[in-house]
């Protein structure tokens, strides 16, 4: 194999000189008898020359790295397309837009039973639904969560931030739920 994984997305190439010297003997055997079939006229040789000249391509290929990247590439983009099938449903059966209507029956049914954008407009534009309460912590909460005082400005906030992170992150031996009660402060704070 010429790569080894390094991360999901990221993979290192190493060149086989072994192979490469192979692909050039390959290729030099090939160019000297080409060369002789054309000075001395002998189709025989050119017939030769072909596979040679294939052969020291595909071990070029493969010597390079280049196969074992398009290997891989070719797999990465069959997992993609495998997980974004999966996630429409199959048979390319994917969920419905929730945007316009497409057809002329169900701009009427949105109208008359008064679902969707259609109804909203005739409506003279009204929500549905209200306004959400606003989300997280308050500010004299999240000022109490980073320990930073009221008076303090946005320098100093992204700095207590960045150690609280330190101490509580889930990836340093931190609990996932206070960690996430501290990014939820700092970004009530950098509003």
């Amino acid at each position: 194999m010429n790569f080894r994984s390094v991360h999901a997305e990221e993979y290192v190439v190493q060149r086989s000189p072994f192979v490469l010297g192979l692909a050039a003997v390959f290729a030099g055997m090939a160019a000297l008898l080409i060369g002789g079939a054309a000075v001395s006229g002998q189709p025989f040789a050119l017939v030769v020359a072909v596979p040679l000249g294939l052969t020291s391509y595909f071990m070029y290929y493969h010597g390079s790295g280049k196969l074992a990247e398009a290997v891989y590439q070719r797999q990465q983009g069959r997992r993609r397309d495998d997980f974004e099938a999966r996630s429409r449903g199959g048979f390319g059966a994917g969920p419905r837009s929730r945007g316009r209507a497409r057809t002329r029956a169900e701009r009427e049914a949105r109208a008359r039973f008064g679902v969707g954008a259609d109804s909203r407009a005739r409506r003279g534009g009204a929500r549905s639904r209200p306004p959400r309460p606003e989300q997280g912590p308050s500010r004299a909460e999240a000022r109490k969560v980073l320990g930073v005082s009221t008076d303090a400005d946005s320098a100093e906030i992204k700095r207590a931030y960045r150690e609280k992170v330190k101490e509580v992150h889930p990836d340093r031996g931190g609990d996932e739920e206070t960690f996430k009660r501290v990014t939820a402060a700092y970004e009530r704070l950098s509003d």
